[in-house]
């Protein structure tokens, strides 16, 4: 499936996906976090360059929690496709993997996380306000924390083919997400994540930060964190 080279994730892990730059700006932050806190990491990075592979490489030993990576060389550049990608290939990820909690690559791991007791875990919330048609669907669900497990493959399978036979348009996972949770909801030991979970507004307290928007440039509080992780990386 897609060319997918490199490494498979076993057991629980933590998953995201992500181009060369943003492996270089987010990726290596977040997989400190990960790593401070304890929680297996498989990032895939979607068109690198040779020193994004030397970098994944050399930090496997750098790091005491279990990193993986896999990449993939594909001639797009399109933001919508790097948004859906993690979503793309995530079930060929779930052949090895038993839990994968999906995530933003701008996210920072908090505290450690325990995976919920569940098959799947959606972020659920209430449209945004103003929205209409296609925009309205797709904020039913925040796509920067998902729990797919082995029991949800076919779930994962579903949202996978139905954003792949569609045409790329932002919203298009959100979109998917919401359309396979109406599908499925009922055949699954199911989690709603909160803001108690993953939050944007860097709340303390919170277990996952996203990066959303600008915010992942400007925000002082997200900055300075991100900077903490990022000066921890020597190579």
């Amino acid at each position: 499936m897609f060319g997918i080279k490199g490494e498979r994730p076993i057991g629980d892990v933590i998953f995201a996906s992500c181009d060369s730059k943003y492996f270089q700006d987010f990726a290596i932050p977040l997989l400190y976090s990960a790593n401070e806190h304890g929680n297996n990491l498989h990032i895939h990075i979607m068109n690198p360059v040779y020193d994004d592979i030397y970098t994944a490489q050399s930090l496997k030993s750098k790091l005491r929690v279990d990193f993986t990576y896999s990449y993939e060389e594909r001639n797009i550049n399109m933001r919508e496709y790097y948004s859906c990608n993690r979503f793309m290939v995530a079930p060929h990820f779930l052949e090895t993997a038993d839990r994968m909690l999906i995530i933003d690559a701008d996210c920072l791991i908090m505290e450690t996380l325990e995976f919920p007791d569940a098959d799947l875990g959606l972020y659920l919330r209430d449209p945004l306000p103003g929205t209409v048609g296609w925009e309205n669907e797709g904020t039913h669900v925040a796509a920067g924390t998902v729990l797919y497990t082995k029991n949800s493959i076919d779930f994962a399978k579903d949202v996978a083919i139905s954003i792949y036979n569609h045409e790329l348009k932002w919203f298009l996972d959100q979109v998917m997400l919401w359309r396979s949770y109406n599908k499925f909801k009922d055949q699954y030991k199911f989690y709603q994540f909160t803001e108690q979970d993953m939050d944007w507004q860097f709340v303390e307290g919170t277990k996952i930060w996203t990066g959303k928007g600008p915010r992942k440039y400007d925000n002082p509080t997200y900055c300075a964190e991100q900077q903490k992780y990022r000066d921890m990386h020597v190579l």
